[in-house]
């Protein structure tokens, strides 16, 4: 990739970072309890009957879907097991929900990290056991070799019984060279 290339995919990965980043925050509210409960309440009603969504990790975010179509066969959702720190092995928790209402038949997970990570696991998964609306959980290794924004794409790959789709998500990190 050309240097200007490889300049812009970086200032591009970073303006979205800080939009994802922005969207944490939230404007203070005047009944923080009453809020809370509102919002306790909403994620409670969105999930499905006899999912187990309730018991997901609310440290996981969203990873980002890269192409912007969206999927009603899953979701995903990562966290960091620490801070990312430059030639430390980080440990990535990823998270794939199926919906439901859907009978997944197989998944595929592609990792393909961006210049500066290195990726210590392997750079596919095969998963079969999807029963509607169970997520599965698969640990990934990584390894900063420079400061800055990294990510680390993850393409999925799914069948169903009608059909055949793939999606592409980013993993973005923010590495820096001291704890």
């Amino acid at each position: 990739m050309s240097r200007p290339m490889q300049r812009s995919r970086e200032i591009g990965i970073a303006l979205l970072l800080a939009a994802l980043l922005g969207g944490c925050g939230q404007s203070p509210s005047t009944d923080g309890a009453s809020s809370h409960a509102a919002r306790q309440s909403r994620s409670k009603s969105a999930a499905a009957p006899g999912s187990d969504a309730g018991s997901i990790d609310p440290d996981m975010v969203n990873a980002v879907n890269v192409t912007g179509t969206s999927s009603s066969l899953f979701s995903m959702k990562f966290k960091f097991e620490s801070r990312p720190q430059v030639t430390s092995p980080l440990q990535v928790s990823i998270l794939m929900i199926p919906a439901p209402d859907v009978e997944i038949t197989h998944m595929r997970l592609l990792f393909q990290p961006s210049e500066g990570l290195q990726l210590q696991s392997g750079r596919s998964v095969d998963l079969t056991d999807l029963s509607g609306g169970k997520p599965v959980e698969q640990q990934i290794t990584v390894v900063p070799q420079q400061s800055g924004v990294l990510s680390l794409s993850a393409t999925v790959l799914v069948d169903t019984s009608s059909e055949s789709i793939s999606r592409t998500y980013a993993i973005p990190l923010i590495a820096s060279d001291h704890s």
